[in-house]
């Protein structure tokens, strides 16, 4: 029996190279009696010779052979290289321990992928060295992946492998290794939610905020747009031309919308629904004959236009409002109006959005006067073509009635 023993050592240690598994105890190739196991005996010359590849040291402890396996081996016999494989959403990584290569005798510069071109790179990590190769959705196919599917699965496949290093063109001693890798891929899969679900019977809602947006109207003095008036106090003769400045606010809104203006009107009072009203502008066209457009309005974020400034008889204020409205620059309607128009054309788009602005009071003054001067500065002055020189009629009465009594205050004093 020891004989047989000594005999299917030798022959499991030459065969170790076509041997598959992790084998601890070798057995009789027709198998063990029934009921009975073999194993080693304590014989110092157990692993001689070594059974253990790749350089592995050999022992025997409690009747069996154990390999200690230099770094990158492992297997019963150190007989199969050690492998990082990562297959991830963005990229594949292949890894071997550079000792594996340090002890083939292989040089970095013989290892690559199956296309040549493609070389390992050396990288460390947790404090060990490898030879590694990524592959990702640029590269894969230039490296000479190989991409199989079903109707389940698609897996791409690879080999990290070493030339065969040729001294003087005749003969080689050197090593080969190949590595064959795949990352498989399920076409579907499973997603849960990291928390629990609770049921309740109460009525879910759900809320929609409309966007605003807003437009200012501004007034004033000439054409250049540099002089504006000033609320509360804005005094102006019915003579006077007003430059109307509507603009809409925000800069993130200057790219998504262009300003319309659809109808201008004046009230004398706060209240744009008054029924006393004068039409400036309507459906986009002036309406009154002192309109002037100054700009192309639907074309901008801003609209310009002036006119002749007015009053309503019985009242001392003017109040102006405007109906303006936002036009997506692709709109299918245009948001510059053609004037003179056709009064029976096509409702504004459903999309498109409207509000009033409005403006006031605006103070009238019947004349050009020195009253209104207190409220414009040197520059007003200058772009009015300098002071005024006509006196108030209630200023002049004014003096006149001081006159009088002090005069009439002096002839009961002689008296």
């Amino acid at each position: 029996q020891e004989r047989t023993v000594r005999c299917l050592l030798l022959v499991s240690a030459l065969c170790l190279a076509g041997c598959e598994g992790n084998k601890s105890e070798l057995v009789s190739p027709h198998g063990p009696r029934p009921g009975a196991a073999l194993h080693l005996k304590r014989s110092p010359d157990a692993c001689l010779p070594n059974p253990c590849q790749h350089q592995g040291d050999c022992q025997v402890m409690e009747d069996r052979l154990v390999c200690s396996c230099k770094p990158g081996f492992t297997g019963a016999f150190c007989q199969d290289v050690v492998l990082k494989l990562a297959c991830e959403e963005e990229h594949m990584k292949m890894m071997v321990r550079k000792e594996v290569f340090e002890l083939l005798k292989i040089p970095q510069e013989l290892v690559h992928l199956n296309n040549q071109a493609c070389k390992v790179s050396e990288r460390e990590e947790e404090g060990e060295l490898f030879f590694a190769a990524t592959l990702t959705s640029e590269n894969h196919t230039a490296c000479g992946s190989v991409i199989q599917q079903n109707s389940s699965h698609v897996s791409y496949s690879n080999i990290i492998e070493s030339e065969r290093e040729v001294h003087g063109g005749v003969i080689s001693r050197s090593f080969q290794l190949e590595v064959h890798f795949s990352c498989v891929y399920a076409y579907e899969q499973v997603v849960k939610l990291p928390f629990a679900l609770t049921a309740v019977d109460k009525l879910v809602q759900f809320m929609v905020r409309e966007g605003h947006f807003n437009v200012s109207m501004r007034l004033y003095r000439t054409p250049s747009y540099l002089q504006p008036y000033h609320l509360p106090t804005t005094a102006i003769s019915i003579t006077d031309t007003l430059y109307v400045l509507l603009k809409i606010e925000g800069q993130h809104q200057l790219k998504y919308f262009l300003l319309g203006v659809e109808d201008c009107w004046a009230t004398p009072s706060a209240d744009p629904y008054q029924d006393v009203r004068h039409k400036l502008i309507e459906k986009g066209c002036p309406h009154d004959e002192t309109v002037t457009y100054l700009n192309a309005i639907g074309e901008s974020t801003t609209a310009k236009f002036s006119f002749q400034m007015f009053l309503f008889v019985g009242y001392p204020e003017v109040f102006l409002h405007c109906r303006v409205r936002l036009c997506l620059p692709d709109s299918l309607e245009p948001c510059a109006k053609q004037c003179p128009r056709d009064w029976r054309s096509k409702r504004s788009l459903e999309h498109d959005y409207n509000t009033i602005v409005s403006y006031g009071p605006i103070h009238l003054l019947a004349a050009p006067s020195l009253g209104a001067e207190t409220h414009r500065s040197r520059t007003d002055q200058q772009d009015l073509g300098g002071p005024s020189l006509w006196l108030p009629g209630a200023l002049v009465l004014l003096c006149a009635l001081a006159v009088l009594t002090v005069a009439a205050a002096a002839i009961s004093a002689r008296r």
